[in-house]
């Protein structure tokens, strides 16, 4: 299968395709934050390597053609969480960005991407148990202390302040790619916007595009726009729009 057919016809290229449309139709001139599940690895026969897994070649592919399809009008910016396969994936929509003389920067590793203050193997001996479907329902109901996982609410505040206030310094249509993991962009998606998690998880380079304007927030996901009120803790916080 050449790198045409796979982009076109994989299930998971998809939602991944679905997001590069939906970024066109944002309004012109606006910031937009975009939040990216990683590319394709392998499953590991070990749930406890996971966090060692890379990118496949069609992972490494699939991010370059996904960097390749973002409209050149646009600047971006690239954030990761420290496992290695995001970094990858971010380096690799930056080189096919830059294929086609786009502007954009590397900008590192954000903690919001990665860490919600587990213990070590935590996510290993929870998914021996329980999906993670299982997993993620309990933590927004407050099942877990603190001193085990961050509180979900909590999580999901401290995160918005660091990657929504990071849009500020954006350039004039920029936009801020952030590289996580499917569970922490399951639990930004609900925490942010009220869409709670379902059976169906997010795929490779599969997530959601927003800006904050006027305001309002309009969020890109599953292939259609939604417009909502901010958080009421956002505009408590934020008394001007971004």
């Amino acid at each position: 299968m050449d790198s045409e057919d796979f982009w076109n016809n994989f299930k998971w290229t998809l939602k991944a395709r679905k997001i590069l449309k939906g970024i066109e139709d944002f309004p012109e001139g606006s910031k937009i934050i975009l939040l990216l599940r990683h590319s394709h690895r392998n499953e590991p026969l070990n749930l406890g390597d996971l966090s060692k897994e890379k990118l496949t070649e069609i992972g490494h592919n699939a991010a370059k053609r996904f960097g390749e399809e973002l409209p050149i009008d646009r600047s971006i910016r690239l954030f990761h969480s420290v496992v290695w396969r995001c970094q990858e994936t971010a380096e690799d929509i930056l080189e096919g960005f830059r294929r086609k003389t786009g502007l954009g920067k590397m900008k590192g590793t954000l903690q919001p991407l990665y860490f919600i203050g587990t213990a070590p193997n935590f996510f290993v001996n929870i998914f021996k148990k329980m999906t993670p479907l299982r997993f993620m329902n309990l933590w927004i109901a407050g099942h877990y202390s603190p001193e085990t996982i961050i509180p979900f609410q909590s999580y999901c505040k401290n995160a918005a302040d660091i990657i929504w206030n990071k849009i500020k310094s954006a350039p004039e249509k920029g936009i801020d790619i952030h590289v996580s993991h499917d569970i922490l962009l399951i639990a930004l998606r609900y925490g942010w916007f009220g869409i709670p998690p379902r059976k169906k998880w997010i795929p490779f380079l599969g997530g959601f595009a927003l800006i904050l304007h006027n305001d309002k927030i309009r969020v890109f996901n599953d292939n259609e726009f939604i417009e909502m009120d901010p958080p009421y803790w956002w505009k408590n916080k934020n008394k001007s729009s971004i």
